[in-house]
């Protein structure tokens, strides 16, 4: 029985896998179309599709010439480039997550016009899976029940979004944020789809989000991906001011301690 042919997410899944288990290094040609399509089972057409998804990331770049190479260090975009010159900031500098959260609202409205004008039918069938997964791991009584952290599904959920916007520019930026709002609030965001009540709030959300969507509804998917992250900014600004309010309290209590054992 012939196997059901990949969509193009799933090919896209298993070049970035073959280069991340190290099967393609940096600099690395991709095989000739005609043999990778026939090695992943698939067309000639989706394979196509796959890679110019991974070229829009800056996972493997097109050179004058011909074929397709696994991108290296120095020959990422430079976009990308930018966001990783920053990414220490977003680790070391407190409250650099406002700047990242104010940028995602300026943007992220119109990804989703943008999707809710273009996206095709296999678009709208990744953002639905994305929507499940992540959806999924936020309702799950036992996180060990997911594979992935819903952090992690929460990203993949609107990066789906971005790429059915069907903008190069914008994906590249997308990812990048992602990325830097990831490395400033990694603590804050794991506690945050710990919260009660906050996980089916966020799932309620995205749905709204995929149905504006899935609808062709440009300015109710805007809306409904603002109020997303203003919902997001003001839960972690709770999560904010109720660490920095434990940990005035933690050094309260031991300066009393230690006047206490004072003579």
């Amino acid at each position: 029985m012939r196997k059901p042919e990949l969509s193009t997410p799933g090919l896209t899944a298993r070049i970035e896998a073959m280069i991340v288990a190290g099967s393609l290094a940096p600099g690395d040609r991709l095989p000739a179309e005609r043999q990778l399509a026939a090695e992943m089972g698939a067309s000639r057409s989706k394979l196509r599709e796959a890679i110019k998804q991974l070229v829009s990331r800056g996972v493997v770049i097109s050179r004058q010439g011909g074929g397709t190479y696994v991108a290296a260090p120095e020959e990422v975009e430079p976009v990308r480039a930018v966001f990783q010159s920053l990414a220490p900031l977003a680790r070391n500098e407190v409250g650099y997550w406002r700047d990242v959260m104010e940028i995602r609202k300026s943007l992220e409205g119109d990804v989703a016009a943008f999707a809710a004008m273009r996206a095709d039918a296999e678009d709208i069938a990744q953002i639905s899976t994305a929507c499940d997964a992540v959806g999924k791991a936020l309702l799950a009584t036992d996180p060990q029940d997911t594979p992935l952290t819903p952090a992690k599904l929460d990203v993949r959920f609107h990066m789906a979004i971005a790429q059915a916007a069907k903008n190069a520019v914008l994906y590249q930026i997308m990812t990048g944020l992602e990325t830097l709002l990831a490395s400033s609030m990694a603590d804050s965001l794991t506690h945050l789809y710990r919260l009660r009540a906050v996980p089916a709030q966020l799932d309620a959300q995205h749905r709204r989000i995929m149905s504006a969507i899935t609808a062709g509804q440009p300015d109710d998917a805007r809306t409904a991906a603002i109020e997303h992250l203003l919902f997001v900014e003001s839960q972690l600004e709770n999560i904010e001011r109720d660490a920095a309010r434990q940990k005035r309290s933690s050094h309260a209590l031991q300066h009393i301690s230690m006047k206490e054992k004072q003579p």
